[in-house]
């Protein structure tokens, strides 16, 4: 059995889904973690969201558990930009391992997010370019890899250096074959952590990748969108100019909002919860998301959930009470489609787009 801890639940879900290529069996918990048959094991800590005192706990007592089921190897997802408590978590991970050093590939080439002399690049524009620096949680203020984490310590090297015999090592990468290179050149001696692109390249030195089966969407669907991101509010604007199906949050559910959501379920098969603005904190605001989603899914006995965002996903588990589920589809890369009981939900990070099944869903 492989092992994954993640530090948020759509991370969580994009490995599920690269490992669903390979023909494996996959489970998903968002809590305490039972021992079963799967092939990949992953959890999400949901640490990132976390203060930092309660992120390290929450990973210290989520790797204990899945030490004690002896995987082939334990891998850290982190976020591909960074943001988080990266450096804290692996440390804690090297500890309760008995490691003396880690690898570490954030950059996601295919995504053409790399790393060049020690720099952080996204399509080609330094990250300070982007809108990561407006991050709500972890703005991101250099494109320097030792300044991204605050840490001169780190070494940031290409995989053709000499690697120390112990620390972390942030590994340089701009193309596939760099990440296959690293796949190549570690073992067991090394904690393993990174993006997508790093897992992929490590899964795919040990497996063959298989055919998937066909998607088949479930009528009525809900769409969250928890992120702040700007293609994705207009591609809701137009959304709701288009169809009519767009509810923006308010700062707090009433039963005239929640009725009005509902008369558009049963009126068009389908909804967008949105937000649009609002004077609480990103906290509050997905508390209040999750437990409009909630109320909205039983008395409309939804089939599908959408949702974007790692932090908004996890507060949906968390106030339905899912603990586990079972992916089931890779809509594309990051975007995985999983069962929990009679629902079936899909996530994808904010940042990543949306798969063309699913805007087919909200477009005329």
């Amino acid at each position: 059995m492989i092992a994954v801890v993640a530090d948020d639940f759509t991370g969580a879900a994009e490995l599920a889904g690269i490992s669903l290529r390979y023909g494996l069996k996959v489970e998903l918990y968002t809590g305490e973690v039972v021992a079963n048959d799967a092939d990949v094991l992953i959890v999400s800590t949901d640490s990132r969201s976390l203060k930092k005192e309660a992120a390290l706990e929450t990973t210290a007592d989520v790797l204990k558990q899945i030490i004690a089921l002896n995987p082939v190897f334990i891998y850290k997802k982190i976020d591909s930009v960074l943001r988080g408590y990266v450096l804290d978590e692996l440390n804690v991970q090297m500890q309760l391992s008995g490691k003396l050093k880690a690898i570490v590939l954030p950059a996601n080439p295919s995504l053409g997010r790399t790393i060049n002399n020690g720099e952080y690049f996204i399509d080609d524009k330094r990250i300070t370019e982007t809108g990561f620096v407006h991050d709500p949680e972890f703005p991101v203020n250099s494109s320097f890899i030792k300044e991204m984490l605050n840490d001169d310590r780190i070494k940031v090297l290409k995989y053709s250096d000499f690697l120390p015999d112990q620390g972390i090592i942030i590994g340089e990468a701009t193309t596939i074959d760099h990440m296959k290179r690293w796949a190549s050149i570690t073992d067991q001696s090394f904690v393993l952590a990174g993006a997508g692109d790093f897992f992929t390249a490590i899964l795919n030195s040990r497996y063959a990748v298989r055919l998937q089966e066909k998607v088949v969407l479930q009528l009525p669907y809900l769409y969250v969108c928890g992120t702040a991101f700007n293609e994705r509010k207009k591609f809701i604007s137009r959304i709701n100019e288009e169809l009519g199906c767009v509810c923006y949050m308010p700062d707090e559910i009433n039963e005239e909002w929640l009725t009005k959501t509902c008369s558009i379920i049963k009126e068009k098969g389908k909804a967008v919860l949105a937000i649009d603005e609002s004077n609480i904190s990103a906290l509050e605001l997905r508390t209040t998301m999750a437990k409009a989603v909630k109320q909205i899914v039983e008395r409309e006995h939804v089939k599908e959930l959408f949702i974007e965002g790692g932090s908004t996903a996890a507060a949906i588990l968390e106030e339905c009470k899912i603990r586990q589920l079972s992916p089931v589809n890779e809509l594309q890369r990051g975007v995985v489609r999983m069962k929990a009981h009679d629902l079936l939900i899909t996530v994808k990070p904010g940042s990543y787009e949306l798969p063309e099944e699913i805007k087919r869903l909200f477009t005329i």
